[in-house]
């Protein structure tokens, strides 16, 4: 499943005075966006493999040309993360495996995510 969405990071929640925890408003609306795209999405029962591919926006400094791949800020980590956080699913610990890259995009494509989720039920990972 390709996600036509730019990715973003999760970022560090954020802390009032009062002790209140929070995400920034900008990452608030990116998950409500990404839920709404993934609100029709099947997800097999039990543990799942989660594929994940983030097609970051090419900066200008780049030539044209095929996909590169991206070794710079955001993590890959907190990527991952967010798109998890987005997953319509109770709890994310259903994720008992993933994998994950990320790439600038090539000339011809705009930012984007490629997903796909498999069960793990009855599979024997070595």
């Amino acid at each position: 499943m390709i996600i036509n969405i730019a990715p973003i990071a999760c970022p560090r929640p954020r802390v009032t005075r009062q002790g209140r925890v929070y995400y920034p408003m900008n990452y608030k609306v990116w998950i409500k966006d990404m839920r709404l795209r993934l609100s029709d999405m099947s997800i097999p029962e039990g543990s799942i493999h989660v594929d994940l591919i983030f097609i970051i926006k090419r900066p200008q400094r780049l030539k044209t040309g095929e996909r590169e791949i991206h070794s710079k800020r955001p993590d890959l980590d907190n990527m991952v993360k967010s798109v998890l956080d987005a997953l319509p699913i109770k709890d994310d610990a259903v994720v008992s495996s993933l994998s994950a890259a990320k790439f600038y995009a090539a000339s011809d494509e705009e930012p984007s995510i490629e997903m796909h989720i498999t069960s793990t039920e009855k599979k024997i990972l070595r």
